[in-house]
């Protein structure tokens, strides 16, 4: 007897879970529903699904936000037990291309706007669940900390590129708020910063282990500022005014790096 592929659904819309059922209704399926995020991160802890079906909008948390979690959990647990990567599906009845961009750059196999086809949801299920499906191109996120609205609107327009998505915060405090809820792949900083400087930030990010790469772009002379910035690890150390292609350089072969570690 052939073992069931368990799909775990994430919906609080009873509507929705009758239409998963009926159109995933099969011997091959054991579908398990729940209606909260909370529920969801339980639930892939606890046990091994083949297959996550997962609403944006839930009522404790976003999907998003529960897609970072697992994506999370299951990057500290490698070096406990190996797990699989669990694939995702994700749903919204109200598609943003913004929640569409970070679900792409958090892998998941398919963003999907609702009403659903039924037939077209079988297809893609089935395809997900003999492995034939690529992901969605891991898009990379930069995070681009200064106090000057302009640097930020330059940084937006010449660093965002097909894989690349580039969000800007303002200060130490601002930037640290970020990194906890969007999880970005680099950060880009000035030091010159209000409320909290940019040397502050960075030892509070080491400090807290947040291994993300940093390149420093600032203001401040760059012999002082090396000086500032000593044993903190940080990645490159470029001087305003600096040459784009040379941050663009940089940018690309620390992530290079990431990818291949």
């Amino acid at each position: 007897m052939s073992k069931k592929n368990s799909i775990l659904v994430a919906d609080d819309v009873k509507l929705f879970q009758l239409f998963i059922k009926q159109t995933l209704a099969s011997k091959d399926y054991g579908l398990t529903f729940v209606e909260t995020g909370k529920q969801v991160i339980d639930m892939v802890m606890k046990k091994d699904f083949d297959l996550l079906i997962l609403d944006v909008e839930l009522p404790d948390m976003s999907g998003l936000e529960v897609l970072r979690s697992i994506r999370k959990l299951t990057e500290e647990m490698q070096s406990v037990v190996q797990l699989k990567e669990l694939p995702v599906i994700m749903v919204t009845a109200y598609p943003r291309e913004e929640i569409r961009r970070e679900a792409e750059r958090l892998g998941v196999v398919k963003f999907m706007s609702k009403p659903l086809k039924g037939k077209e949801l079988r297809k893609i299920v089935k395809d997900v669940l003999k492995g034939h499906y690529q992901k969605s191109g891991r898009r990379r996120l930069i995070l681009c900390v200064d106090s000057e609205p302009r640097v930020q609107r330059f940084y937006r327009g010449t660093l965002s590129e097909e894989n690349l998505d580039v969000i800007t915060a303002s200060n130490g405090v601002e930037a640290l708020e970020m990194v906890e809820f969007s999880d970005p792949d680099i950060i880009v900083t000035e030091l010159n910063l209000p409320e909290m400087d940019g040397v502050e930030f960075i030892k509070i990010l080491k400090e807290s282990n947040k291994s993300v790469p940093v390149i420093v772009v600032s203001s401040i002379n760059e012999k002082e500022g090396k000086q500032k910035i000593e044993n903190l690890s940080v990645k490159k150390y470029l001087s305003k005014p600096f040459r784009l292609e040379e941050l663009k350089k940089s940018i690309k072969e620390i992530l290079g790096e990431e990818v291949n570690e």
